[in-house]
């Protein structure tokens, strides 16, 4: 037997899955092979050390180490270079509409079988509305306008409270990135 023939089966020899006749005809190979016993002996090691557990332990105060490594680094700074979120976004949406828009100019037949179908779309949103405010007239009788005005005054509320945040985080923002700059 040749080495190119038993080499690839060493793996199994290993492990015992090959068959009697090749379990027999690697073994009268390795007899006369140094080489491929030695790549025999090689892979016992690496198998044995494979399976043996190890545990690995930190180095002595090593969380004192790196705390102390830590404490040495610079402190991170806020990203003060790239864009800010609200120019962005209105930037996005100027382009988007742009984008919508000359679409419908220069769209020709597909603009215009674009525009059929939002018009279906928007014809059947407002039957479907109708038919909820008739649902909800029934359900809630004589106070469906009290309903339907408390639900616009906690819309515009959510609206209001989302103004405010942003304006906050937007002051906010500033105000540390000054502090930043000026440490």
């Amino acid at each position: 037997m040749r080495c190119s023939y038993s080499e690839p089966l060493l793996d199994g020899y290993v492990d015992g899955i090959l068959t009697p006749l090749q379990r027999r005809r690697v073994a009268m190979h390795l007899r006369t092979c140094e080489h491929c016993s030695g790549l025999l002996e090689e892979l016992r090691v690496i198998d044995a050390l494979l399976l043996a557990p190890r545990k690995l332990e930190p180095a002595p105060n090593f969380t004192f180490k790196v705390m102390a490594e830590v404490r040495c680094e610079r402190r991170p700074h806020a990203h003060l270079h790239g864009p800010a979120p609200l120019p962005v976004l209105a930037a996005y949406l100027v382009f988007g509409w742009l984008a919508i828009g000359s679409f419908f100019v220069f769209g020709g037949a597909s603009a215009h079988a674009v525009a059929g179908l939002l018009h279906a779309m928007l014809v059947d949103i407002n039957a479907q509305t109708i038919a909820l405010a008739a649902v909800t007239g029934r359900v809630f009788g004589r106070q469906s306008f009290d309903v339907t005005a408390a639900m616009g005054v906690l819309l515009a509320l959510d609206f209001l409270a989302a103004a405010i945040f942003v304006t906050a985080y937007t002051f906010l923002r500033g105000r540390r990135a000054a502090a930043d700059r000026s440490l």
